[in-house]
């Protein structure tokens, strides 16, 4: 039997409320039977949907963004691992390490001590480049609604395929305004994650109230502070903007990150009629 086409999205959107709801609560996760009741499916029939449209159970899929998020601790921060054991849910650091080598090949204090190499690559760079990327403004941001579609893979190609659903949608509705932002929103860190499964959402803000349907949703994006770094040049150089940030001016910043994403503000509509050389992208890093 063919699915039909509104089904099968039906189930997209379900998936993306319950991703949306655990990314939420990544500290005290929701029950099987909670993301059930969000999703509208029984236990039963949405742990074998989960499972098929992720490719990853619930379980699964809780236990790697828990453990991607110590990682990035790990990388970030001078917190004992004790600390970011316990609230990655391991009530040992053995446990922790256990679970974690696992995941990424090696012990949390290998994978820490990794970031020696990036800060020493970092300064590297030639003393005029540092000041243009690593200049930030800090600035309290009120929470923003946005209309959004979801993608995973490698983030050129996620980005691509999801702002074409979601500029088609935004066109058909009459949606787009000459205030209307598009941003994206990077969940994951390409070091850490497999690229098949980095997450990314294009959205657009929104002047008024919008039903979503389908594969567009509507999610808020966090309020409060945030360093804005302005990244000059085509998006395939973002890596090494990130890499200068993470590596160069958080760790002498004396800042501590909020547990929110990063998410990147573009001033070219259409990039394929500006050059590679001066498209302009902020990126939003969240201050504690």
């Amino acid at each position: 039997m063919t699915q039909r086409p509104e089904t099968k999205i039906d189930y997209q959107a379900s998936i993306r409320r319950v991703m949306l709801l655990i990314q939420a609560r990544l500290d005290e996760p929701p029950s099987l039977e909670e993301v059930a009741a969000v999703a509208a499916f029984s236990p039963y029939h949405f742990h074998r949907l989960f499972t098929a449209y992720t490719g990853e159970s619930l379980s699964t899929f809780i236990r790697r963004l828990r453990l991607e998020r110590a990682a990035n601790r790990l990388r970030q921060t001078f917190d004992p691992i004790t600390d970011i054991a316990l609230d990655a849910g391991y009530e040992t650091p053995t446990n922790f390490g256990k679970a974690f080598r696992q995941q990424f090949g090696q012990s949390p204090t290998e994978f820490r001590e990794g970031r020696h190499l990036l800060e020493t690559a970092a300064f590297r760079q030639s003393r005029t480049e540092l000041p243009q990327v690593l200049t930030p403004k800090l600035v309290i941001l009120a929470p923003q609604t946005v209309l959004f579609v979801r993608q995973t893979g490698p983030y050129g190609d996620a980005s691509t395929a999801a702002f074409a659903l979601l500029m088609r949608f935004a066109y058909q509705n009459r949606l787009m305004q000459p205030t209307s932002q598009l941003l994206g929103i990077v969940y994951d860190s390409p070091d850490i994650t497999d690229p098949g499964r980095l997450r990314y959402d294009a959205c657009l803000t929104l002047a008024g109230p919008i039903t979503p349907e389908g594969e567009v949703g509507v999610q808020t994006i966090a309020d409060g502070r945030y360093a804005v770094f302005t990244h000059r040049g085509p998006y395939e150089t973002f890596n090494e903007t990130y890499r200068l940030i993470f590596s160069h001016w958080l760790p002498q910043s004396g800042e501590r990150l909020r547990d929110a994403p990063v998410f990147e503000h573009y001033h070219n509509r259409d990039p394929r009629r500006t050059k590679p050389q001066n498209l302009r992208t902020d990126i939003y890093l969240p201050l504690a």
